[in-house]
């Protein structure tokens, strides 16, 4: 016989619940993920408003740029953060001295959170102001009694923040740069991110180097790498007319290299003060700058080929001379038909080698002049046209070689300083003459006509006068 069945419910673990059970505990574990949510979201706005937050950004900027970072008060309204200031004091290991930001603003993409991932939209500044010279040898210590907040465990949550940062834009609406006395003043830069550097972009603004006439930034664009940078190309309008165009590189290890091409800028800025108002044209060429890094020793040059376009000699003494000397009123003002140099410049001595300024079919001036602590030496060798002293036969055997290139020639010397040269040539051409005419006064009478005019009679005193002793 059978046993008896049991009558209890044939229930089994493991079996599936009831419906509503199951809506219960979804909708249970649903409103424990918003809260968690809206926990979270209410403890990372009110972190980011911190100033523990404050001080934890500060510690990466101080790490990544090996600088002193001081940030103002953060302040958050939705996903954007501003602040009012950030300043920076570079350290060893910093490639700047300097840097001060205004009006920071960051747009943050909360959905890099879930990567560790701060991701920065855009990235901008009212205005940065950026001191590329040497930093300090150390970080300024923080001293005895200086306030500092204690430092506090890490919170959980604040464990799960971001380490990482990713900016896809930076903007700054008036960007200063110093170094060594060059000065970019108030240009707009963009810059984005490539490989392990930024791509950046200058425009507008003035660049102000020593010695050079002020030039406007129309556009420069440059690769910076935390090792140096590449300038890919700027284009320059120099104010008193002309343009440049700059290219090169540079790192801490190896120096800078930069390349500069001149058109059409005139050279008056250019010159010394006496200078300015005795040579005139427009420049041509390519200069180089050479500026060794730490890896080698020596001080930056500057060297070129230079050429002078539509140039122009007028005003200068030797030139007044031979204008009286030679009886022509070519000299007065003297067209260049070609002028070229090549220029050297250290820190303490200025070079002008293979001057080349031609006149043709007038006169043509050859040699090189160097500048050292203000003081001028050169050596030259002046050509004149044949055709100017065949009229002075003994001062062209005594100071005038054989013709060459078309002209004879007369070495000179320069002396003297930038603001006031002197020339050894203009008394021995006066002396040229002086022999010349006297040569020619032996054959006369020993009594001359009376109806000879006055001025020939003082020819030979007027002459003899202009030479000391004579």
């Amino acid at each position: 016989m059978p046993p008896p069945q049991s009558k209890e419910p044939s229930t089994r673990r493991g079996s599936a619940q009831s419906p509503s059970r199951v809506f219960l505990k979804i909708g249970i574990a649903a409103a424990g993920v918003v809260c968690a949510v809206f926990a979270g979201q209410f403890w990372l706005e009110a972190y980011l408003k911190s100033e523990a937050f404050r001080i934890k950004i500060e510690e990466a900027l101080g790490r990544s740029l090996h600088a002193k970072a001081q940030l103002s008060e953060i302040r958050r309204q939705g996903t954007t953060i501003t602040s009012e200031s950030l300043r920076l004091e570079g350290s060893s290991g910093s490639f700047f001295k300097s840097a001060q930001i205004h009006g920071l603003r960051a747009e943050l993409d909360l959905g890099g959170l879930w990567q560790r991932l701060w991701k920065v939209d855009h990235l901008s500044f009212l205005s940065l102001e950026l001191n590329l010279d040497a930093p300090a040898k150390m970080a300024k210590p923080v001293e005895a009694g200086e306030e500092r907040l204690p430092a506090k465990p890490e919170s959980f949550l604040a464990s799960l923040l971001p380490n990482k940062t990713k900016i896809a834009s930076l903007q700054s609406d008036r960007t200063t740069i110093t170094r060594a006395g060059v000065e970019v003043l108030q240009t707009r830069s963009t810059a984005s991110p490539q490989d392990s550097g930024w791509n950046v972009v200058l425009g507008g603004g003035e660049l102000h180097c020593p010695g050079v006439p002020r030039m406007e930034i129309q556009e420069a664009r440059l690769q910076v790498t935390p090792e140096g940078g590449t300038l890919r190309g700027a284009r320059l309008l120099i104010k008193t007319g002309g343009q440049m165009t700059l290219t090169g590189e540079w790192s801490a290890a190896s120096g800078t290299k930069l390349h500069a091409q001149i058109e059409n800028t005139s050279v008056t800025p250019f010159l010394p003060q006496w200078w300015q108002a005795k040579l005139h044209g427009s420049l041509q060429g390519t200069v180089h700058l050479t500026q060794p890094g730490a890896s080698n020793a020596g001080s930056p040059e500057l060297s070129g080929d230079l050429r002078l376009a539509g140039g122009k000699l007028e005003g200068l003494p030797l030139l007044g001379q031979l204008d009286g000397f030679l009886g022509s009123p070519r000299f007065r003002q003297v067209a260049l038909k070609t002028a070229s140099a090549r220029l050297r410049k250290t820190s303490d001595r200025t070079e002008l080698q293979d001057i080349d300024l031609d006149a043709e079919g007038i006169l043509r001036i050859r040699g090189g002049v160097s500048v050292e602590r203000d003081r001028l030496s050169g050596s030259l060798r002046l050509g004149i046209s044949p055709s100017f002293v065949q009229w002075l036969p003994a001062g062209r055997n005594a100071l005038f070689g054989e013709p060459s290139e078309g002209y004879v020639w007369v070495p000179f010397q320069l002396s003297g300083s930038l603001e006031n040269p002197q020339e050894d040539l203009s008394t021995r051409l006066a002396a040229g003459v002086v022999d010349a005419v006297t040569e020619a006064a032996k054959g006369l009478p020993k009594e001359l006509p009376k109806a000879l005019p006055e001025a020939a009679k003082g020819l030979l005193d007027a002459v003899k006068s202009i030479l000391p002793g004579r």
